[in-house]
């Protein structure tokens, strides 16, 4: 332990003395923000209040007076410097920021992890595609345009860092943990998305924070309860996990966060968590990349790294290995008086906690912290739920869609009038929003079956199927994890197998892409189309494109097999045929809309009113 805090030690007063660190291309915004502000907040606080504007401690609007109480003694008496908001509602989030920033001496940076949006973690809010769904787009701007909104709903809800993009290439079909927050396996798609969400973010004036550095997408176990090792060369990481988040930089990324990875290539020590390691931090990130942006630990409560040490000793090793912010301490007063300790007895510079506190505090200004603001919990549902924003989700739904196999032009379906079409969902009940969508364009005998269907429910399957003409299966309540078959067992592709026997077939397929990996005999069909997400909003526009009333051009993110392989994706035009969207999407208002139907409705009933008065 004294060998670990000396040469970190060394290592940190030869990076503040020397001024070795190499210049970030395009340095982070707030570097050079509020410089005279953070300067005078910094001379009011004492030694011990700069290290506890470092902690960044959890807090939850789910959860009972205690934990409140808890949280408020941490701002109120600690001083701590921020807060990561999990589980809870935007109301109840709403008030307790400003119940917590009202106790604060410091205004609190406040963050939260918001891939696919507030939904991450939220309820009453939207939920945007994960990212794996958004790889399959072409259109990055969208993805550019969603990085604006989130950062609209999150200066609505007073959150000034988002835990987002997932950097990681995810090359790993296993992967418990990133898989389908990946953008994917293609390194330069990956990193053309997360530039994308980068600039959206950081333009709608919040943090982006690039993760899980330095690279999370090729393990095989949970960083949340273990320590997975990265074995690659430091040759490989450098052309494929590392190369997304040097890019990000280039690009004036804010923030990022490191991942309790052990990493050999890059630190020898055996069992040593990235977050702790001073080579991965200190030296590859800050020194050797010149990351000169706020460096994150990922939570240090998980098993990836508590494990490692006592807390208190966790989060002293976490500073001196280079972080800013110590994300979910397990216990943050331990932690401040364990730093203050080692400030105290020279193990810790003091510049280094002050070079830290200032970076934070410049931050602070940047995200607009220098004037205090309430956030009004009155009307806040509606404002993060625009119809402007559930547009901008059915686009990038839309953009998404991925058409793998179309044999014999069966999709999309050209003259459904002449055809007995029926609809059949594994996993969920006739008449779901998917069939309800299929209605529209033709009379649909709709069919639901469980994903465990017996030999006689199979037979009895196959007799109501006969005399139909095409049958348009779909596979709904999908997982993304790998070791539960993604939610889709062997036994679907086995009656899509029988059913494809008897009848031209199509499947809408609603879950991860790996699952095609291991669905034998789904090359077989006549016709395949992924859709990633068993989503309401997925299923009406995937029988929309079914009946050409969309453009296609998906293109699929990873390769699940040497049939389904990264890039593929068949595009077709729509067919003059009627497309079902929200008014936002033709240039109209939803609200004046309504107006306007509520208006002529009110005409109609003064005029049915005036020809009853003259009977």
């Amino acid at each position: 332990m004294n060998k670990v805090l000396l040469s970190a030690l060394v290592a940190a007063s030869a990076l503040l003395s020397t001024g070795g660190t190499p210049p970030q291309r395009t340095p982070p915004a707030f570097l050079n923000d509020g410089i005279d502000w953070a300067d005078s907040v910094m001379s009011t606080l004492s030694s011990r209040d700069r290290i506890a504007q470092l902690m960044m401690v959890a807090a939850y609007s789910n959860k009972d007076a205690k934990h409140v109480a808890e949280v408020e003694a941490l701002v109120r008496d600690q001083g701590v410097g921020g807060l990561i908001f999990f589980q809870g509602g935007p109301v109840r989030q709403a008030n307790l920021t400003n119940r917590f920033q009202d106790l604060s001496n410091v205004p609190l940076l406040i963050g939260m992890d918001l891939e696919w949006g507030l939904a991450m973690r939220l309820d009453s809010t939207m939920r945007f595609p994960k990212q794996m769904t958004l790889g399959a787009m072409r259109n990055d701007s969208l993805i550019e345009t969603m990085g604006r909104e989130i950062a609209r709903q999150m200066q609505r809800l007073g959150v000034h860092v988002s835990f987002s993009p997932v950097a990681d290439v995810n090359n790993n079909p296993a992967n418990p943990v990133i898989n389908d927050r990946s953008f994917g396996e293609d390194r330069d798609n990956v990193t053309r998305k997360c530039i994308a969400y980068m600039r959206g973010l950081q333009a709608g004036g919040v943090i982006a924070t690039a993760k899980h550095f330095p690279g999370h997408g090729d393990t095989d176990t949970d960083s949340h309860t273990s320590l997975p090792i990265i074995a690659h060369t430091r040759g490989r990481l450098d052309s494929l996990e590392l190369y997304p988040f040097q890019r990000l930089m280039e690009e004036g990324l804010a923030a990022i966060m490191v991942a309790h990875l052990e990493v050999p290539a890059l630190d020898t020590n055996p069992g040593m968590p990235s977050t702790l390691s001073k080579p991965v931090v200190m030296d590859l990130l800050e020194r050797e990349l010149g990351f000169q942006g706020l460096v994150f630990t990922d939570a240090l409560n998980m098993k990836g790294v508590a494990n490692a040490d006592k807390p208190g000793e966790i989060e002293l090793r976490a500073l001196l290995a280079g972080n800013d912010m110590l994300l979910f301490p397990q216990d943050p007063v331990k932690a401040i008086d364990r730093i203050q300790q080692a400030v105290d007895s020279g193990i810790v510079p003091k510049e280094m906690v002050d070079h830290k506190c200032l970076k934070v505090l410049r931050a602070k200004h940047w995200a607009g912290l220098q004037q205090k603001r309430r956030i009004e919990p009155m009307g806040i549902v509606a404002d993060l739920n625009t119809p402007q924003a559930k547009q901008l989700r059915r686009a990038l739904y839309a953009d998404a869609i991925t058409v793998l196999r179309d044999r014999n032009n069966v999709l999309p379906v050209k003259d459904p009038g002449s055809m007995r079409i029926a609809a059949l969902a594994l996993g969920d009940t006739a008449g779901n929003a998917f069939h309800r969508s299929l209605g529209r364009y033709a009379n649909i005998t709709t069919i639901g079956v469980p994903k465990e269907l017996h030999r006689d429910s199979l037979n009895a399957l196959l007799t109501l199927l006969e005399g139909h003409d095409l049958v348009i299966a779909s596979v709904h309540r999908t997982s993304f994890r790998a070791d539960k078959e993604f939610g889709v067992p062997d036994r679907v592709f086995e009656v899509l197998q029988a059913v494809q026997r008897q009848h031209s077939t199509a499947l809408a397929f609603f879950g991860n892409p790996y699952r095609l990996t291991r669905a034998y005999g789904a090359s077989e069909l006549d016709a395949l189309v992924v859709g990633y997400e068993d989503d309401a909003d997925m299923h009406d526009l995937m029988a929309q494109a079914f009946f050409g009333a969309n453009d296609v051009s998906g293109r699929l993110p990873v390769t699940p097999s040497s049939q389904f392989e990264m890039g593929q994706g068949i595009a077709w035009t729509a067919l003059d045929r009627v497309r079902y969207t929200l008014p936002e999407a033709i240039g109209v208002r939803t609200a004046i809309l309504k107006a306007s139907m509520v208006l002529s409705r009110r005409r109609s009933t003064k005029w049915l009113f005036r020809v009853a008065k003259c009977w």
